[in-house]
């Protein structure tokens, strides 16, 4: 809500941009240092600390997705081709992550990627990389999961360990039927 806010008074989407990641910077940052201040008062209370990085990465993801599905990009009226779900995958799909891991990210769509989707994505990950996130991503239809999961080991090993984050919850639920 206070990031929306910040960003109506801007017009430009680079300064939009811009002002939303300085606010999710910020936010970030004192949420590691509490992190920090926590595991140095119990350090060997490490599972706490990654379950921490975890939650914290999903706010700032579900926070992105939010702020480019709803501000930089709005679907005025929501079709099967404007579906678009975030999913964790890997060890960020277990819900575990050491400060500086890498943030695997699924973008699945319900088809191809559209012109929407791929506007939604492309902002999300120029926020998340402004904010200096290491992100992995792939923009997959469940079809396309399935098809590539039987080709490559490392997509089906990712596709074991994911978690929903964020969108279009059916989309994942889709995923989760295709894939049992």
């Amino acid at each position: 809500t206070h990031i929306s806010s910040a960003l109506e008074e801007h017009q430009d989407e680079r300064d939009k941009r811009a002002v939303a990641v300085s606010l999710l910077r910020a936010a970030r940052e004192t949420a590691l240092d509490q992190v920090a201040v926590k595991l140095a008062a119990k350090p060997l209370a490490a599972r706490v600390a990654t379950q921490a990085y975890s939650k914290l990465t999903d706010t700032l993801v579900q926070t992105t997705y939010r702020l480019a599905s709803e501000h930089f990009h709005p679907a005025p009226s929501p079709t099967n081709q404007k579906r678009l779900a975030v999913i964790a995958v890997g060890g960020y799909g277990r819900g575990e992550m050491a400060l500086y891991s890498d943030v695997d990210l699924l973008f699945l769509t319900s088809f191809k990627v559209t012109t929407w989707a791929k506007s939604v994505i492309e902002t999300m990950l120029y926020i998340l990389w402004d904010l200096r996130l290491k992100i992995g991503h792939a923009s997959r239809s469940a079809y396309d999961c399935l098809r590539l999961g039987s080709e490559d080991f490392t997509v089906r090993t990712a596709m074991l360990e994911r978690r929903y984050l964020c969108g279009d919850c059916e989309l994942s639920a889709d995923l989760d039927q295709t894939l049992s």
